[in-house]
């Protein structure tokens, strides 16, 4: 057979080569990559900074006088807790804090005897909280409420010397109380361990009652206290 009889088919088959290089490429693209939740489950622990003000008054029984201080402080302090993430993302957990309060002292006028100055400090504080909130993935927000403990030290008369009397006898009080706290805040995990939050609480504890001598005799005194406070934290979520 002539070797021009084959020709045809050769460049039949060349031309059927190129077109089909440029036909695409049947190959399945590449999977994408599996989403990963985040889990909140887990012992956390961290460190939280902010600003806690409040409000005391304390009234003399005998006559009614009432004197009203509003303390305010910087406030860092360290917390310690647990969540479980439910399948739903409700998140429920349970944490502990305690705090140190900066240069809380507070004076102002007081009521209780005439003449007289008064202060009112909180140095240190803490709260036992039971927390829910939902998660959006490593976005978080959470309703808290449990137990607060503040440690109150103050003077219901403050003599011009700074001495915490007056002509009768001592006016220093000292007491810690028990009471409720209520709050919230939002949360967000920057990294698998690393989160950070915003967090309000709100305090009140129970009247404090005692006695004073004022005016040559000893007078209940009545005092309430109740505070407010914005903290930024930070945890490590083990």
């Amino acid at each position: 057979m002539k070797i021009s009889h084959f020709l045809p088919a050769l460049a039949f088959l060349a031309a059927s080569s190129a077109f089909a290089s440029d036909l695409p490429s049947r190959k399945s693209a590449p999977p994408a990559p599996a989403f990963t939740a985040y889990s909140w489950t887990g012992v956390y622990a961290g460190l939280d900074a902010g600003y806690l003000w409040g409000q005391s008054s304390v009234t003399r029984m005998d006559n009614g006088d009432t004197q009203r201080l509003r303390p305010g402080a910087f406030t860092l302090g360290a917390h310690l807790g647990y969540r479980y993430q439910f399948a739903n993302n409700i998140v429920a957990g349970a944490e502990v804090r305690g705090f140190a309060n900066l240069d809380s002292k507070t004076t102002g006028p007081g009521a209780v005897a005439a003449g007289y100055t008064s202060h009112i400090k909180q140095d240190f504080g803490g709260d036992a909280r039971l927390t829910l909130g939902y998660a959006f993935n490593r976005f978080m927000v959470y309703a808290a409420g449990g137990l607060a403990v503040a440690d109150l030290k103050g003077c219901y008369a403050v003599d011009i010397n700074g001495a915490c009397q007056t002509a009768d006898g001592p006016t220093r009080y000292s007491t810690t109380r028990v009471g409720w706290t209520v709050g919230g805040g939002a949360a967000y995990a920057l990294t698998n361990n690393l989160q950070v939050r915003l967090d309000y609480t709100y305090a009140r504890f129970p009247t404090f009652k005692n006695q004073m001598d004022f005016d040559g005799g000893l007078e209940d005194m009545h005092l309430k206290y109740q505070t407010h406070a914005v903290r930024a934290g930070a945890s490590y979520k083990f």
